[in-house]
């Protein structure tokens, strides 16, 4: 059986094909979330990714299409995102569902157990041992993405605002943040935060991250606030009932996290991390014989 899956994140996409469980071609393009009115674009950009795949393997159309896309978690833009890609004709059947979800089916194989994913945002998706799914956080950096590289990066900009009017510590977090957002200067970046956007605010994390490793206390008092944030994120979602795994661009292994977020789990909660990557594709021929999204 011939498997495409597409993990379609808010920065960058990737498909993978296979027969049946094995990789026959890879290739990765841009990425974009799901929102209404964007699914023929984004069902575009997949099938410029997976039609040279599958043709390679001189393969007109695949038995089953998983996609999983950041934003496709309410019906409306998870349906209108399925219509769109069936369109394409790129397989006979298509499942739509999270990338969140495609990535904790990859996870446990479809067994039981917790996934936390921290990179631009966070959030914790579960399936209990009865079949039950369960989803914390993923609210978007409004509402929630505690612990995500957005927080940390919104949380810093605040600190070096702070910092300014002498409301706040001294934070070598103001230099920092300069250096990341390519500008001279706090009034540059009061001026840059006004027009940035949610994944240039991100991209301030790891920034942050250094400059925690570098001894300053209030970069490390906002690293120790993301680590707790998404241990409990990981715990509200089963973690302790359920093994939690790690993924996305904070946690992944040799991630700037990681090593933190698993002995916070561990030691503070007694849950069971385990230690293997995670492939979010692979989380396609899964559902794909689960048969559903």
């Amino acid at each position: 059986m011939i498997i495409v899956g597409a993990d379609v994140g808010g920065t960058a996409s990737r498909v993978v094909v296979y027969d049946d469980d094995t990789e026959r071609g890879r290739a990765e393009g841009p990425g974009f979330p799901m929102r209404l009115g964007q699914g023929n674009r984004l069902a575009t950009a997949l099938a410029e990714l997976a039609r040279p795949l599958l043709m390679r393997g001189r393969t007109v159309r695949a038995d089953t299409l998983v996609v999983g896309a950041a934003g496709a978690g309410r019906e409306a833009e998870r349906n209108e995102l399925q219509l769109a890609v069936e369109q394409q004709r790129l397989a006979w059947r298509v499942i739509v569902t999270t990338d969140a979800e495609l990535a904790r089916a990859a996870a446990f194989a479809g067994a039981p157990g917790v996934l936390l994913i921290a990179g631009t945002g966070s959030i914790a998706v579960a399936r209990d041992v009865h079949g039950q799914s369960r989803r914390v956080g993923g609210l978007g950096w409004r509402m929630g993405d505690q612990g995500s590289a957005h927080w940390l990066g919104a949380r810093a900009l605040e600190a070096v605002g702070a910092m300014h009017d002498g409301l706040g510590s001294v934070t070598h977090l103001a230099e920092s943040l300069c250096t990341a957002a390519k500008v001279a200067g706090i009034a540059a970046l009061v001026h840059w935060s006004t027009t940035a956007t949610p994944a240039q605010v991100a991209a301030l994390g790891p920034s942050v991250l250094e400059c925690a490793d570098a001894g300053d206390p209030v970069a490390m008092h906002l690293r120790d606030a993301a680590v707790a944030a998404l241990a409990q994120l990981a715990m509200a979602a089963g973690g302790g009932r359920l093994p939690v795994a790690m993924s996305g661009g904070l946690l992944a292994p040799g991630r700037p996290l990681r090593d933190r977020v698993a002995a916070a789990l561990e030691t503070s909660h007694r849950a069971t991390v385990l230690q293997r990557a995670v492939d979010p594709c692979r989380g396609a021929p899964v559902l794909a014989r689960e048969g559903t999204g």
